[in-house]
C-alpha cells in the first residue's frame, strides 16, 4: 500500500542536504519505498519566476517556464530521497537525463497539485539507477509531468547490467556561445533552490571528484529551452541527456537543428572549444 507524506509547505533543502551528508553511508537498502509525496495549493510567485527567467534566458511572459515546475516539484523529490525508507545517498547522486512533458502552457496565477514518487529501480554498470517522477495537476488535470534519471554510484541492486550501447554523435555545427560566470552555480541555487554545494563550493566539488564546481544540469536545459521559447508549441515533450559535467567558469556552444516538423529540435550543448559533448536532447510536439 503506498505511503503518502502531504508536505504544508514548502520544505527546506539546506537542512535536507546537510542531514544527508550526514546520514548518506548508513544507507544500505536494495529495494525502493512505496511512497508517494504531495504538496497542494502551490501558485507559483511572479516575482520567483521573474527571477528564474532572468538567470536562465527566458523572456518574462504569463507562463511558468515548463523546467520551472522541475524547481517547485524538486523538493518533494529530495523529501522522498530523505526519506528513511529510501535505500540510497542522496549526496554523490548523478543526475543522468530528465524528460518533461507539458501537456498544456501553465499560467502565472493558476494553483497546482504536485506529487513525486520514485520507480523503475534497475542496475547500472557504476551502481543503480531509478526514475524520480512528478506531476503537477490543476483542478484534476494533469498539465506537466517530469521525469528524472538518477545513478547512486557504488549501490547494488538485482538483475543484470544492460551491456553499453555505442550511440551516435550528438548533432554539430553553429551555434550560440555562452560565457559562463564562476558564479553562476549559486546564482541558479538562489532561484531554484537546489543548494547541492558541487554546484557552489569548489571543495564540495572536489571531494565528490570534480576539478571544481559544476553547472546544474537543470539550468543547461532550462538554458537551451529558453533559447528555442518562441518557437516550442504549446504541448511538448524535451528530453535532456547530461553527458559530461559542464565546469564552471567556462564557455559552451548551444546547438539546435530543426527535426522535420514544426516544433521539432534536435540539441547539444558542447565545449566551445574542445567540443566535448556535455548534453544531448530533442524536442517533439506532443
Amino acid at each position: 500500500m503506498t505511503r503518502t507524506i502531504e508536505l504544508k509547505g514548502e520544505p527546506k533543502l539546506g537542512p535536507m542536504f546537510a542531514k544527508a551528508v550526514v546520514t548518506g553511508s548508513k544507507r544500505k537498502g536494495r529495494t525502493l519505498p512505496d511512497l508517494e509525496v504531495v504538496r497542494r495549493d502551490v501558485t507559483p510567485s511572479v516575482a520567483d519566476v521573474a527571477d528564474y527567467d532572468a538567470v536562465c534566458g527566458f523572456a518574462l511572459s504569463n507562463r511558468v517556464p515548463s523546467t520551472y515546475l522541475h524547481v517547485l516539484v524538486f523538493p518533494l523529490q529530495v523529501a522522498l530521497m530523505s526519506d528513511p525508507g529510501f535505500p540510497f545517498a542522496l549526496m554523490g547522486s548523478v543526475h543522468l537525463e530528465n524528460t518533461i512533458r507539458q501537456h498544456r502552457p501553465v499560467l502565472l496565477g493558476e494553483t497546482l497539485e504536485l506529487r513525486a514518487r520514485v520507480e523503475n529501480l534497475r542496475p547500472h554498470f557504476r551502481g543503480a539507477q531509478a526514475d524520480l517522477v512528478g506531476e503537477a495537476y490543476v483542478d484534476g488535470e494533469l498539465v506537466w509531468e517530469d521525469r528524472s534519471s538518477y545513478l547512486f554510484r557504488g549501490a547494488k541492486v538485482d538483475g543484470e547490467v544492460p551491456p553499453k550501447v555505442d550511440e551516435p554523435d550528438a548533432i554539430d555545427g553553429f551555434g550560440a556561445t555562452w560565457r559562463l560566470a564562476g558564479d553562476l552555480g549559486r546564482r541558479y541555487a538562489k532561484v531554484s533552490g537546489d543548494v547541492n554545494p558541487i554546484h557552489m563550493n569548489p571543495l564540495a566539488a572536489k571531494a565528490l571528484g570534480f576539478p571544481t564546481t559544476i553547472v546544474h544540469g537543470m539550468w543547461s536545459k532550462a538554458r537551451m529551452l529558453g533559447a528555442l521559447e518562441n518557437r516550442l508549441p504549446d504541448a511538448y515533450e524535451v528530453n535532456v541527456a547530461f553527458k559530461k559535467p559542464v565546469l564552471i567558469p567556462s564557455t559552451v556552444r548551444f546547438i539546435a537543428q530543426s527535426a522535420g516538423g514544426p516544433g521539432s529540435f534536435d540539441l547539444a550543448l558542447r565545449n566551445a572549444k574542445k567540443g566535448t559533448e556535455h548534453a544531448r536532447g530533442t524536442i517533439r510536439p506532443l
